[in-house]
């Protein structure tokens, strides 16, 4: 029977050409975006998999509590690993990991020269924890040493091509030489965890035998013993920081550790899954930005959607194209088929039409993969997924869709009354809300849906790439690596401001939109046991005048004042979260540091990117004198607005030249660094617009294969009227009637959904653009213009037709 049944439907398939090409396409669209999607979904699911027992690897972290502020580091303190592990006998190992040296470092092969962004310095444990494998050296000692290092096999060939690296030397910076002694695999992309070159923790002291809890500069990785839960170790930690931290803060504070506690200084370590962290973790101080889960769970559900579009195109034209079979399945009657032969029948060539539309989809899968992979910015390969395990899952997905996309078609057309269609009294119900009309108001719902996220999503995106940062970050240079001048440096800045075009000119250890270092201070007059966090930005004197920083009260740094080597500017977020009224009669007293006058208030700018609010910030000068012996590894510059910015650029690497002979410069220009902080925002609009314009695409397929069935069924009818003096514009009102109603209903339903479901969206953001009101009738006028104009062009055939042909049509 079910061969019979499939020989049958693949013959309908080829006998009703055009129902059966619109029902592909829909499908086929519907099944190759959602399975694009699933590959995104899958993809942002597996990060930190491929490491040995990942279910016992934890990253610590900590949720810091400061008197009237709350931070969350993904960094902690250096003595963690080796303390905890020592005092905590549930723990198996630990490696800690941190980001050498304070800009790219330079690495000398020879006389070649490279700059390499992508460093991690590790404890020797590093290869028992993490799945990186070593191809060349020994995992266990490789980074037991002081000055060795690890390359990757991409670096390896960078530096020195075929030869083998192992034993080799190279120079770091000025003189430092590092023994090579490992070479490891190219890291997965799917990692948090990414480096080209994996230097040995010892060739750090200061960081590897670091004993002070109160900074948090490293990441600390542990593997628990088996059975054992992060809630067991949690559970243990407090007691070990106040062993450890009290006599610390008793030393610098002079208060007991109860008392820093009782003030509102909390720290809370919570371990976090290795698996976990690119999702959910987004703290001060990541490696570098993560994912977000909320944004995988919507794409969840937009493939979901999609797929029921295109689920909905297929039950609506199975249902309008049955009338046509309505002889086929009355002669089946009569000769004896039973109704559940009949839905057996229908069934089986619903997934006959899926198995086709999945065949289809896989090809297209496998051709748009690369583009895919182009739009957002991922490396999703083939090889990634197992045959046979996908093979199998397409197999039940087929049946499952097949199933389900064809029950109601199937149950519809095998209920025809045998009688009436042998009378030629079979007509398609037009009840206004049937279940085929329901079906085509959830479909136009879903499209009109994602039009008007596409559009919120895209502008909070310009918004935040647009948004005043209270800093001019335009025409504004930073060059690297500017400590490497030494004595040089303000020289060279001297030279640099007569460049024909420059403006201005800055060294400075920080800029606006990169990671900051920052502390904590102690306000004079507050009690001791009040403990303020901020960040902090080390530049020299001319920093504000270089970007447009507006001094609220007080002034800036000046050359003219020597006792301003002991003072320091805050922003007006620090002087609200302190309550200070007179802030320039103030002082702070950093911890590790000394008493610092305040000279002047700053306007709140963003230092940071829009993700987060505008947090307390301190500035400390760098005078004239200091910048020799400090030796910033920073230099912006000023570009004019009116100056060739080409030719400015080449007179800056000429005169870069001129000092540095031999090591070429490395510059980027402050707004492209900005609009980078929204990559993620970026690359997530190009994807979901992406599908939104296919989800639409899908609709007006459905349209004009329903357009065309209603043209047709309302032949006749349309001959007469044109008889009885109907004009063609009046039969094409005629036939979109039905159309406008049902969009009217889409937009009633959708548009209310789509502002409650974007003003949560948007919730997450700290500053954010406005659910401008009037856009959402706009979006779905364009939409409901599409659909008319759709239904319009595929029916203005039927009523240009010459009424004796239309009379006379079967």
């Amino acid at each position: 029977m079910f061969k019979s049944a499939l020989l049958i439907g693949i013959r309908n398939l080829l006998k009703n050409k055009l129902h059966s090409a619109i029902n592909l396409s829909g499908f086929a669209i519907g099944i190759t975006c959602s399975l694009l999607i699933l590959a995104f979904v899958w993809d942002e699911l597996h990060y930190d998999r491929f490491h040995p027992n990942d279910d016992r690897l934890y990253r610590l972290a900590l949720h810091r509590s400061f008197p009237g502020r709350d931070v969350s580091f993904a960094t902690t303190p250096f003595p963690a690993g080796p303390t905890l592990l020592q005092d905590i006998p549930e723990i198996e190992s630990y490696c800690r990991l941190f980001t050498p040296f304070s800009s790219p470092p330079r690495v000398r092969i020879g006389d070649i020269e490279f700059y390499e962004t992508n460093r991690l310095a590790a404890d020797s444990t590093f290869f028992r924890l993490f799945g990186v494998q070593l191809k060349e050296g020994d995992p266990r000692n490789a980074l037991k040493d002081p000055n060795s290092v690890v390359l990757t096999e991409s670096t390896s060939k960078k530096y020195f091509g075929d030869q083998e690296a192992l034993g080799k030397m190279i120079k770091v910076g000025d003189s430092t030489l590092y023994r090579v002694t490992g070479v490891a695999g190219d890291v997965p992309n799917r990692t948090h965890l990414e480096f080209d070159l994996l230097f040995s923790l010892r060739s750090f002291p200061g960081a590897h035998d670091g004993t002070f809890w109160g900074s948090y500069q490293c990441l600390n990785y542990f593997l628990l013993k088996p059975g054992v839960t992060p809630e067991q170790v949690k559970a243990k930690i407090p007691s070990v920081v106040k062993q450890y931290m009290g006599p610390q803060v008793e030393s610098l504070l002079n208060i007991t550790f109860d008392e820093y506690e009782a003030a509102g200084n909390r720290h809370n370590y919570v371990f976090q899954p290795i698996q976990s962290i690119h999702l959910e973790s987004n703290f001060q101080n990541e490696l570098k930005p993560n994912g977000d889960k909320n944004y995988v769970y919507l794409f969840m559900v937009v493939s979901v959607l999609i797929l029921c579009t295109a689920c909905f195109n297929f039950v609506n034209l199975s249902t309008a194209n049955s009338v046509k079979r309505g002889k086929e399945v009355a002669v089946r009657k009569v000769v004896g088929s039973s109704k559940l032969q009949l839905i057996i029948q229908f069934i089986t060539e619903s997934i006959v039409i899926t198995l086709i539309a999945v065949l289809i989809s896989c090809l297209l899968f496998i051709w748009l993969l690369p583009y895919f992979n182009q739009l957002a910015e991922k490396h999703i390969a083939l090889s990634d997924f197992s045959l046979l395990n996908v093979a199998g899952l397409l197999l039940v997905f087929t049946a499952l869709l097949g199933t389900l996309s064809g029950l109601y078609p199937a149950f519809f057309i095998s209920s025809f009354p045998t009688l009436k269609i042998f009378k030629g009294e079979l007509k398609l119900s037009h009840k206004k809300w049937g279940f085929r009309n329901i079906l085509v108001v959830a479909q136009f719902m879903v499209s009109i849906f994602l039009m008007a996220a596409t559009l919120f999503i895209y502008r909070q995106m310009n918004f935040m790439m647009d948004k005043k940062l209270g800093f001019d970050k335009d025409q504004v240079l930073v060059i690297e690596r500017s400590n490497q001048l030494g004595g040089s440096l303000r020289a060279f800045m001297d030279e640099l401001q007569q460049v024909n075009g420059v403006e201005k000119a800055s060294a400075s250890f920080h800029v606006p939109g990169r990671q900051m270092s920052g502390g904590s201070f102690h306000a004079q007059g507050v009690s001791a046991t009040e403990r303020y966090l901020f960040t902090a930005i080390y530049a020299d004197y001319d920093f504000a005048d270089t970007y447009g920083i507006k001094v609220n009260e007080g002034r800036f740094f000046s050359k003219d004042m020597a006792s301003d080597t002991a003072a320091v500017l805050v922003n007006q977020a620090t002087v609200d979260m302190v309550g200070w009224d007179n802030p320039l009669e103030q002082k702070i007293l950093p911890t590790a540091g000394t008493l610092q006058r305040i000279i002047g208030v700053v306007d709140d700018f963003h230092f940071a990117s829009l993700h987060e609010k505008v947090g307390p910030l301190v500035v400390f000068g760098i005078s004239p004198q200091q910048l020799a012996t400090l030796s910033p590894n920073l230099v912006s510059v000023r570009i004019g607005s009116g100056a060739p910015t080409k030719a400015t650029v080449q007179s800056i690497e000429a005169t870069w030249s001129k000092w540095m002979q031999g090591s070429p410069i490395q510059y980027s220009f402050l707004d492209q660094e900005f609009n980078a902080l929204y990559q993620n925002e970026e690359r997530i609009s190009r994807v979901f617009s992406t599908f939104s314009i296919l989800a639409v695409c899908i609709a007006l397929i459905g349209v004009v294969g329903l357009s065309t069935y209603i043209a047709n069924q309302r032949t006749r009818e349309i001959g007469i009227r044109k008889v009885l003096g109907s004009s063609a514009s009046g039969i094409l009102v005629l036939l979109s009637k039905d159309f406008v109603q049902l969009l009217i209903a889409a937009n009633l339903l959708a548009l209310p959904l789509a502002w409650l479901a974007l003003s949560k969206w948007l919730e997450q953001y700290p500053y954010q653009t406005s659910l401008t009101i009037w856009l959402f009738p706009v979006i779905g006028i364009v939409f409901s213009f599409f659909i008319v104009l759709t239904t319009c062009l595929v029916t203005y055939k039927k009523a240009q037709m010459n009424p004796s042909k239309a009379i006379r049509y079967e």
